[in-house]
């Protein structure tokens, strides 16, 4: 509750929260912007039940990769959302080959425990995260972070590089010691503590 509350500003139309039992929670403030209904809200789950999403972006060609889809899944919305999950249902990671468009999200799957998560290739959307003792969390602000307890601790050799030099740390670094960034066009896994970067 305290993470969305300090994300209120990113997504002030509608709130909602998945419970993954001991596995954690998956939150989202959402913007209502293609489908505006209550049945695309997020965090949005897959009709089998399988998969749950929490998506930040927009995928530009969704009209086209729903085309393709349709002949094996049977939309309930008209939200980029739903093509996004279907799109990973169907094709796995090498969806992110078909997608064009700014977006970063993350899909739990409740049947491995494994979440999985995306960011596009030029990185528009922010995704950051932290993994500590055990407890992995992620968000599209960094101050979110700090909501959900990650201590705040300056990193400070990128710090002395940006005051120096300009200079902003290598692609997966941020200012903050124990919170990295996806980088742009890269992906994650994470189960059973084991967090692996592509």
């Amino acid at each position: 509750e305290r993470m969305l509350e300090v994300q209120q500003h990113r997504g002030p139309d509608a709130r909602g929260v998945v419970d993954l039992g001991e596995q954690g929670i998956l939150g989202h403030n959402r913007l209502s912007i293609l489908d505006k209904r209550t049945a695309a809200n997020q965090p949005f789950r897959s009709l089998d039940g399988r998969f749950s999403l929490v998506f930040n972006g927009e995928i530009y060609n969704y009209l086209e990769l729903r085309t393709l889809l349709e002949y094996r899944y049977s939309f309930h919305t008209n939200s980029d959302t739903e093509v996004l999950l279907c799109a990973f249902q169907e094709w796995g990671v090498a969806c992110l080959d078909r997608f064009i468009g700014m977006f970063a999200f993350a899909i739990w799957d409740h049947e491995a425990n494994r979440l999985f998560a995306a960011r596009d290739r030029f990185g528009v959307k922010p995704l950051y995260y932290s993994l500590e003792n055990g407890r992995f969390c992620f968000a599209s602000e960094i101050k979110t972070l700090w909501a959900a307890g990650v201590p705040k601790r300056p990193e400070e050799r990128v710090w002395a590089g940006y005051l120096s030099y300009g200079t902003y740390g290598m692609p997966a670094e941020t200012f903050w010691e124990g919170i990295q960034q996806l980088p742009g066009g890269h992906y994650l896994e994470y189960t059973a503590g084991e967090l692996k970067v592509c």
